[in-house]
């Protein structure tokens, strides 16, 4: 069953929307804290797209996203970098939400940017939406080792929507000069 895009960015944008809201005993959202730098390697094109070799391979990728300190209502600004060894680049920027429950920190982030593919998938137009959905384990010097599974999409505002799927291994530092908290 493919889900489409549209739906995709729906969802991510529910969210969002709807994270300061989360009431479960031990879930929250986190309001405060210090900024992340998050890095990240993993596989571009790789989770649930057909074919895996030919014009549109799975390749190694990485991943640098900041996410800044200042929340309203438990939503932060993101910005990031994606870059696979085809050449594909992406400069992003968006919102996020951490969600924690324990040590462990779920992590909502729906972004918009400028896409270029290099000698890799051609993903229909320069402008895409990007979202991404991460669960990391918090240690007690706040940095997080974590996974991250990321989507981009045009959401058809041009005719061709291929879009690509991405799984990541993350590790995000606190940054004490965005500490807020």
């Amino acid at each position: 069953m493919r889900i489409s895009s549209p739906k995709m960015l729906f969802a991510g944008a529910a969210m969002l929307a709807f994270a300061p809201f989360a009431s479960a005993e031990g879930l929250h959202v986190i309001q405060g804290g210090p900024a992340y730098l998050s890095a990240g390697v993993g596989v571009f094109n790789g989770v649930g797209i057909h074919p895996i070799s030919g014009p549109n391979p799975r390749v190694p990728e990485i991943n640098v996203e900041y996410q800044s300190a200042s929340k309203l209502f438990g939503i932060g600004a993101a910005w990031g970098l994606m870059a696979n060894t085809r050449g594909g680049f992406m400069g992003y920027t968006g919102f996020y939400s951490d969600i924690a429950w324990d040590r462990w920190v779920l992590t909502p982030v729906l972004g918009f940017g400028g896409y270029d593919a290099g000698n890799g998938k051609q993903l229909g137009s320069i402008f895409e939406f990007r979202l991404e959905l991460g669960l990391a384990y918090q240690f007690a010097n706040g940095g997080r080792l974590g996974v991250k599974i990321a989507h981009i999409s045009n959401a058809y505002i041009v005719n061709q929507d291929p879009g690509e799927n991405e799984a990541l291994v993350t590790y995000s530092f606190p940054l004490s000069f965005g500490d807020h908290g």
